[in-house]
């Protein structure tokens, strides 16, 4: 059973790495005048992005949930009031 959880942990963050990557090569695209008319896929793609973007910061940045300021335990931001 950990075999699996891992495995589908491995296969939703290339699946995520994949959307944020294309996401951004069809903003970039689209702000460059490349891409004239988008279509239905093309805004899929980068209303991902803000989901990629929160995903990143929150569990796999250095700033992310119980990393950086919080590391020596006065910070207590995971209790909720």
């Amino acid at each position: 059973m950990v075999v699996a959880g891992r495995f589908l942990t491995l296969l939703l963050a290339f699946a995520g790495m994949v959307l944020g990557i294309e996401g951004i090569r069809r903003a970039v695209d689209w702000w460059n005048g490349v891409l004239p008319a988008p279509t239905f896929i093309d805004y899929a793609l980068m209303a991902c992005l803000p989901l990629i973007a929160w995903l990143w910061w929150r569990y796999l940045s250095p700033f992310g949930k119980g990393r950086g300021q919080c590391l020596d335990g006065a910070c207590r931001r995971d209790e909720r009031n």
